[in-house]
């Protein structure tokens, strides 16, 4: 039987583990489709696709098209764009690449942690526009501007979703010296604990976070997660990471957030419109440190099999008729055996 095979977010310049496929009666199809109108018409008559889930639009509407697939195995960590409950009522898996760029994306939180609380840019600016050191005795050229300043060690790191990502964060975090904090009521307090972590409630996280970094996915459940409630609970003098999704922060209470001085100021690798509008308010603020959606990237994470080709092994498992093994919908997992497993091949 000769199965189709979409990658449906092709770029000529990868290789996508296409070799995987070599001794197998496999169609493969390359193209680059995201809206509705182009899934629907390139996709419906798809065995499997390789998709992307924060950038296409995988609505109730597309997947209803997908009769004859098994899987849709996104490039990446996140699947939120991605309908899962529409996908299991198809009977189609969908997997994702758990551990990918989980260095990339912690590594880069940290680094917004050292710059947003050593005020780096903010100093870098005024040492170009003044020429000036800030060498003792010459207090007065410490400004407001840079104060207050603290000593890392004295301070605290909150953490918002205790996956891969948040708990290699915590690690380096703690490696610091910094005491760590984590909110997650889908991991068991002893795992925290097992890392150094102190277990609190989503309140007690708010209010005694110096940083909160926000490394939940987004969901019904997480969307807005932080707004003006959230705010009104956290430190005057804190500050908000975000490498995750832009869509958790209520962006227009955070501009509010800002504005009034509620926080001291964030780290924001997403934004709700990503990429960030000309005239979002935030650009101007110098309390505000942007970097486009590029925490995942390094020169390891953007090569070679690390990444590209583990989307197609999901693949090639489907077509086998065994199940994935980075599935994100274990539901369906009862019907998708009874339509596509090895037994029915």
């Amino acid at each position: 039987m000769a199965f189709k095979v979409i990658n449906s977010v092709y770029s000529p310049e990868l290789e996508f583990g296409e070799t995987f496929l070599e001794a197998k009666d496999v169609e493969l199809v390359n193209g680059r489709w995201l809206n509705e109108a182009e899934l629907m018409q390139h996709t419906s008559d798809a065995d499997a696709i390789l998709c992307s889930g924060p950038i296409q639009a995988w609505t109730p509407q597309v997947i209803q098209t997908l009769k004859k697939c098994r899987i849709l195995a996104s490039l990446g960590i996140g699947y939120d764009s991605i309908h899962l409950k529409t996908a299991s009522d198809m009977g189609i898996v969908v997997t994702n690449i758990p551990d990918y760029c989980i260095d990339e994306v912690s590594g880069h939180t940290i680094a917004m942690i050292l710059a947003l609380g050593r005020k780096l840019f903010q100093i870098d600016k005024i040492v170009r526009d003044h020429h000036v050191n800030f060498v003792p005795p010459r207090r007065e050229t410490i400004g407001d501007f840079i104060r207050p300043i603290y000593r890392f060690r004295d301070q605290t790191v909150g953490i918002l979703g205790m996956g891969k990502i948040g708990t290699a964060t915590a690690l380096k975090a703690k490696g610091l010296g910094m005491r760590v904090i984590a909110y997650d009521p889908y991991v068991l307090k002893e795992v925290m604990f097992s890392h150094g972590v102190e277990p609190v409630d989503f309140e007690t996280l708010l209010e005694d976070a110096d940083y909160l970094s926000i490394h939940a996915w987004l969901s019904d459940e997480t969307r807005q997660m932080i707004g003006e409630d959230a705010f009104s609970k956290m430190k005057s003098t804190a500050f908000l990471i975000n490498t995750a999704r832009g869509e958790i922060i209520d962006q227009p209470a955070l501009i509010r957030a800002l504005e009034e001085g509620s926080i001291a100021g964030a780290g924001l690798d997403v934004t709700s419109d990503d990429p960030i509008a000309s005239d979002n308010p935030m650009i101007k603020m110098d309390q505000v440190i942007f970097s486009g959606h590029s925490a995942w990237y390094s020169i390891a994470s953007d090569s070679g099999p690390m990444f590209w080709h583990k989307a197609m092994e999901q693949v090639v498992l489907a077509l086998d008729g065994a199940w994935p093994t980075y599935a994100v919908n274990p539901e369906v997992k009862a019907k998708w055996f009874e339509r596509w497993g090895c037994s029915h091949q």
